[in-house]
């Protein structure tokens, strides 16, 4: 564990510059106090040193980087995540739900962009979002980084900013781009507990099934799967040896890279449920607060076709139905309501509520296809 650590670590002091404007110095440790009120400067964490000229982080010892197979979409951001365990702790493996992460764990994520995504020539780093676990729970913290990219003040109430870019077909897109204030950091994140009734936060990403891939981590560890790396570093203890037994969600680099016709119909299925457990299933499903009120249960093992949406009323739509009467009218996604929210930008309509201004085209794309393949259901098709 500890040699592992340590070539991460090697990896990082070399990759970082000697004068870091930020005061960030990756020779010494991460600074963490989970008890202790907020930072007001994401550097005073210690926690990686940011290069805008190539798009590249390089992070301290002991936060170690990890993607997932399929991401939650932000307005076309690229995502940089990482994961922080003290020293002495570790985290229980699940199969299905979150990774149970000891208190003092820090998870991050940068979002960025780059000028030009088919050949950036400069990137402009917006936010840094960390999600804590205080001896009070998990607990979201927002940083807005200034112009320059030299340091990220901690911003409670969030902000709008408008960020244009030219995307991978040449044209030029905008967003209106929100940094979310803390308190709507439940919106996504916040569960009820069956058992006693009581909310609480909890991470999305971290799950077997969206961390069971390959990932380069450079320098002598090279190309490893995720898990495996996790555990060999004592950040998690009970990952199954044999990897092949864990569920692996859908890698939607194959959708990003060459569209989604190619796929057969148990891809397509797939591709279409993994892409909505990881956008919506943090509400839509059993334990979550719209998950709850609507009975819409968007998680990849719900079984239940009726609460998945199909010929199923809406709970409480509103105007977001766009005039429709179905979650999922099989067959027929321009009556279904699930494909008028994905694609809608219009803030009264659109899911998810926050996190995105711009239409997500290949996913939208994805999930009419899907809708599309779907067997009619003769209790909501069209009459002819």
């Amino acid at each position: 564990m500890k040699y592992l650590l340590a070539l991460l670590a090697l990896f990082a002091f070399v990759a970082c510059s000697d004068d870091d404007p930020r005061g960030v110095d990756l020779s010494r440790p991460v600074r963490f106090d989970p008890a202790a009120p907020p930072a007001q400067k994401l550097s005073e964490h210690n926690l990686f040193a940011w290069d805008p000229t190539t798009g590249t982080f390089t992070y301290n010892d002991r936060v170690v980087p990890y993607e997932l197979n399929t991401e939650l979409f932000t307005d076309y951001a690229w995502k940089a995540r990482a994961i922080y365990v003290p020293e002495g702790e570790s985290g229980a493996f699940h199969p299905k739900d979150a990774f149970d992460f000891p208190v003092g764990t820090l998870i991050l994520k940068n979002f960025y962009y780059p000028d030009d995504f088919r050949d950036p020539t400069t990137y402009r780093l917006v936010e840094t979002r960390l999600l804590v676990h205080t001896p009070n729970g998990w607990q979201g913290r927002p940083y807005i980084w200034d112009e320059d990219g030299k340091d990220a003040e901690y911003a409670p109430a969030g902000e709008v900013r408008p960020i244009s870019f030219v995307y991978v077909d040449g044209k030029t897109k905008t967003s209106t781009y929100l940094v979310p204030q803390q308190n709507q950091c439940q919106q996504c994140h916040l569960l009820k507990d069956p058992e006693t009734g009581k909310n609480y936060q909890t991470p999305i990403g971290p799950k077997a099934r969206h961390l069971n891939r390959d990932y380069d981590f450079g320098g002598e560890i090279g190309v490893r799967n995720q898990l495996e790396v996790l555990a060999e570093v004592g950040f998690l203890t009970g990952v199954p040896s044999d990897l092949s037994e864990v569920e692996k969600a859908f890698d939607f680099r194959e959708i990003a890279e060459h569209g989604h016709a190619h796929l057969d119909d148990e891809a397509l299925n797939k591709a279409a449920r993994d892409y909505l457990d990881i956008n919506c299933a943090h509400c839509h499903n059993p334990n979550g607060v719209q998950g709850i009120t609507s009975n819409l249960f968007l998680n990849y093992d719900n079984t239940s076709a009726f609460n998945l949406g199909i010929c199923k009323p809406p709970g409480s739509a509103g105007q977001g139905a766009g005039g429709r009467k179905y979650d999922i009218v099989p067959g027929y996604p321009d009556l279904s309501i699930l494909n008028y929210r994905i694609e809608s930008t219009d803030p009264a309509a659109m899911m998810p509520l926050i996190a995105r201004s711009l239409e997500h085209e290949e996913a939208t794309a994805l999930i009419r296809s899907w809708v599309e393949s779907l067997p009619i259901a003769e209790d909501c098709a069209p009459k002819e």
